[in-house]
């Protein structure tokens, strides 16, 4: 089994990578990271897009301006080998990352 990291990086958001895909087979890919809202009583969402499909984690702040641990996302993917662009980006426009957010993308497999 096979972990490799493609993005371990601080924000902010959006994160764009090209990684060449290892597989036709069914790959996890395992999503964490970190965001923080300007207004208390607000739902962070953070988006992962690869190729041409999205998912997304969140967690909702109670606290302003507190930097949010998000849950780890684990997602499903079949790909064909080759390149595939990965982006790690803001949900929404109440959903905020700065050099104090870090992000990290995996591929299981």
């Amino acid at each position: 089994m096979m972990f490799p990291v493609i993005i371990d990086q601080a924000g902010p958001l959006p994160i764009k990578t090209s990684v060449k895909w290892p597989s036709t087979g069914t790959i996890v890919v395992a999503v964490s990271g970190s965001a923080y809202a300007q207004k208390p009583g607000t739902l962070l969402t953070v988006k992962l897009t690869i190729q041409d499909t999205t998912e997304t984690v969140q967690v909702y702040a109670n606290q302003a301006s507190t930097h949010m641990a998000l849950p780890t996302g684990f997602f499903t993917r079949t790909g064909a080998y080759g390149q595939c662009d990965v982006t790690l980006s803001a949900g929404d426009g109440n959903t905020f990352t700065d050099q104090n957010d870090h992000f990290q993308v995996a591929l299981i497999y």
